[in-house]
């Protein structure tokens, strides 16, 4: 990461056992994945100084049903692969929120596959909809075709909500210097 852009830690076995949630520690993140860590970590920080739970990713590994096959067309070919949100948020009601953080292109294809998957968890009663926070306005505009011009759903299904990085990062930092004795809250462990 470039200097002036935070910091991002990676618990240790200790760390983990210290926080009293049970997940795996996580390995050292490739560098490639830096700028996505970061922008989960600031998709947290958003969902948490807006008074919300989450389910980090490391959690939701631990938990089969928010994963699932996705399939999608692409130029070599058919492919599939699991699938699962970046971060799952709750709503005050406790009702479900996936949230995706989009910063690297991917296929308008691979896309559709994706949103396709959350279209059926919202069918399905498990998630509410999807918050997806992309790194700029090309990449916002790219979900938004696939979602517009999906087959198997329509656009009303996904619950989709579309945002921009910098605006949640925006929001996180102004709430928390309203109010900086709000730090968050300890999430009870699954």
């Amino acid at each position: 990461m470039r200097r002036g852009n935070g910091c991002l830690f990676v618990p240790t076995r200790v760390g983990v056992a210290v926080s009293g949630v049970s997940v795996r520690a996580p390995g050292e993140p490739a560098p490639t994945w830096w700028a996505h860590h970061c922008g989960v970590a600031w998709s947290a920080a958003w969902l948490t100084v807006r008074g919300r739970e989450f389910k980090g990713s490391r959690e939701l590994l631990e938990f089969d049903t928010w994963s699932d096959e996705i399939s999608w067309q692409g130029h070599r070919g058919f492919h599939d692969s699991k699938h699962r949100p970046d971060l799952v948020g709750f709503r005050r009601d406790r009702r479900p929120i996936a949230v995706e953080v989009e910063l690297a292109p991917k296929s308008i294809e691979r896309l559709r596959g994706i949103l396709f998957r959350h279209a059926v968890w919202r069918h399905a009663g498990k998630s509410n909809g999807v918050y997806y926070i992309c790194g700029d306005g090309h990449a916002l505009e790219r979900i938004n075709t696939a979602a517009k011009t999906g087959r198997s759903f329509r656009y009303d299904d996904l619950g989709l909500t579309l945002l921009l990085l910098d605006t949640i990062k925006a929001e996180a930092i102004e709430m928390r210097e309203a109010d900086p004795r709000a730090v968050g809250f300890r999430r009870p462990a699954a």
